[in-house]
């Protein structure tokens, strides 16, 4: 009889499982919306049970699909950081709030602008914001103590999806990075607690452990609510980036995967970390607790794709992404490298990397009479690219050394792609299969049950896509985004006044 895995994915928008086979074939899937709510301005909710029941439903649906007797452990990753806690009876403080929820700024501001967020940078090596747990949970002590005095756990996402499912409570080295885990002493930090006045929940963080441990076996209960036999092995959570980059099977240093999603990220791989007041974006355990992921990440990616289409929906309007897509691609396709003089910042949402600027905005630059809407398009898709190769020179002064893997929506845009593989001087990968996130968690799943390294699990037969770097593109580029950085570095100027 075939046995197979099972993985959970809760993200922000949607709760997804899939069934595989050892080989990475997929079996079955289902997934469900997860609702998010917003009682006020900047501020982003889910009710924590609503969540698990979502989990339950996906759950159900895809065992409907399979013979669950044929399951044999399941893996789980979810949407990270945001203030998951508990009482003293485990249940639910309030609904969670998320990771993208702002209603601590002034919280972080104010950490920043005292000097005091330097003990969180020294600790984990990230810059801050507000969607994480000590922000929130500062803002919470100020405008809801009643509810901060019942905080007796963190959680997290993840964490809350492992407690519904075994009755344990973990976090996993991912998980536990932000704010406060001080990655050189390797525990949390009393004076990363300190800059934010979160010294209460020095009791509350649960002590991380790798992603592929066994976190427990599915309980009676959690099993007749999702039509899957109790007693089945679950791994412990993780955060959902560090599950994709298990599905991709990277574990080396120098590693680097990029996501040209609606945001954009750059994630490396390294095993050195060196402590900075004001480090470039965020950093986060691999999942296996022995590697630093670097998170570089972009406020507008896709977007800026997304939004220029928009506004020529005669022209670039399609029913689906791939056909707006092929319109834009059909104009750009015979502009040459650096758009004719074009030039185009993509801040249109703010910044957070590689620098922090909440009014950045974008522009373009370089517009003439004879400059064209191909033009402008060509400079859309540049400047997304530029915004890539400027977080890996902020953090490495230079350019990627061996293949880039590439996912997320403008993955799927060949044009972009080369463009990506010019600007960044680097051979972009890009694999048809776009479930590594899945994939990582169930091969965590696989690992916790005993089947061996998850990384070396996840390696896969995928079909792939190389981009090569252009060498005429590349010079071509090289002098574009010399005047990308002069442009970038005058307008945080304007944008500070």
């Amino acid at each position: 009889m075939e046995r197979y895995w099972l993985g959970i994915d809760a993200g922000t928008t949607a709760i997804k499982c899939g069934v595989y086979r050892r080989d990475g074939s997929l079996v079955a899937s289902a997934d469900v919306p997860s609702r998010v709510t917003t009682p006020a301005d900047g501020h982003s909710e889910q009710d924590m049970q609503e969540v698990w029941q979502s989990v339950q439903a996906c759950l159900r649906m895809v065992t409907s699909q399979v013979a669950a007797d044929q399951i044999e452990s399941i893996g789980i990753a979810a949407q990270g950081d945001g203030f998951w806690a508990l009482d003293a009876d485990n249940m639910p403080v309030g609904p969670a709030i998320l990771w993208n929820d702002t209603r601590a700024a002034a919280d972080v501001d104010a950490a920043y602008e005292s000097g005091a967020a330097t003990a969180i940078s020294h600790a984990c090596h990230t810059s801050i914001w507000p969607g994480t747990s000590g922000a929130i949970y500062s803002w919470l002590q100020r405008e809801d103590p009643a509810r901060a005095n019942r905080v007796a756990r963190i959680v997290y996402c993840a964490g809350w999806v492992g407690y519904c499912l075994t009755g344990v409570l973990a976090t996993d080295y991912s998980d536990s990075t932000i704010p406060f885990y001080d990655l050189h002493a390797g525990d949390y930090s009393d004076a990363a607690l300190g800059a934010l006045d979160a010294q209460g929940l020095r009791q509350a963080f649960l002590p991380p452990q790798p992603a592929a441990r066994l976190l427990g076996h599915l309980s009676a209960e959690a099993a007749a609510a999702t039509g899957l036999p109790a007693g089945l092995p679950v791994s412990t959570g993780t955060l959902d980036l560090s599950a994709m980059i298990v599905g991709l099977g990277l574990d080396s240093p120098g590693d680097t995967m990029m996501i040209m999603g609606t945001t954009a990220v750059v994630n490396i791989l390294t095993d050195k970390i060196t402590p900075t007041d004001l480090p470039v974006g965020a950093t986060v355990l691999h999942a296996n607790g022995e590697l630093f992921t670097r998170v570089l990440a972009p406020t507008t990616g896709a977007a800026a794709f997304d939004w220029f289409c928009a506004l020529h929906p005669g022209s670039l309007g399609g029913d689906t992404p791939g056909e707006i897509a092929e319109k834009l691609n059909a104009l750009a396709v015979d502009v040459p490298p650096g758009a004719n003089g074009v030039l185009f910042l993509p801040h249109l949402n703010g910044e957070r990397a590689p620098f922090v600027a909440a009014n950045a905005r974008g522009a373009f630059f370089g517009l003439s009479a004879r400059s064209t809407k191909a033009d402008m398009g060509r400079a859309v898709m540049e400047g997304a690219a530029m915004s890539l190769r400027h977080c890996f020179h902020a953090e490495y002064g230079g350019r990627p050394q061996g293949t880039v893997h590439l996912t997320g929506g403008g993955a799927r845009n060949g044009l972009w792609c080369q463009i990506i593989a010019d600007i960044m001087g680097a051979t972009i990968e890009v694999s048809d299969a776009t479930d590594h996130g899945l994939w990582g968690a169930a091969c965590l799943g696989a690992s916790a049950n005993g089947e061996g390294d998850a990384c070396a699990l996840a390696k896969r037969d995928e079909a792939t896509t190389q981009y090569h770097p252009t060498p005429e593109a590349v010079r071509a580029y090289d002098a574009v985004f010399e005047q990308y950085l002069v442009l970038s570095e005058a307008c945080r100027n304007i944008w500070k006044s």
